[in-house]
């Protein structure tokens, strides 16, 4: 999702993805900060942030379809 972004332009956004996901790697699972960068991340898979782009090289359906398996992924992690 980030080199996408980045190869789009959007390289402010997937730095700041890029920076919460390794944030996830080091912290431990009951840590309230956790919770809180794992809410970030889904707050930005709205229909008014992440799917808002247009990304290069892929439809709009494929984008939106990588966005809700993130989110999947992310609300398992909980």
């Amino acid at each position: 999702m980030c080199n996408l972004l980045s190869l789009s332009g959007y390289v402010q956004e997937a730095k700041e993805i890029s920076d919460m996901m390794n944030k996830l790697l080091i912290l431990d699972k009951g840590e309230a900060e956790r919770r809180s960068t794992i809410n970030n991340l889904i707050s930005r898979c709205h229909i008014k942030w992440l799917r808002d782009y247009y990304v290069d090289k892929i439809t709009y359906k494929e984008w939106t379809d990588i966005i809700t398996e993130f989110k999947k992924k992310l609300n398992k992690a909980k």
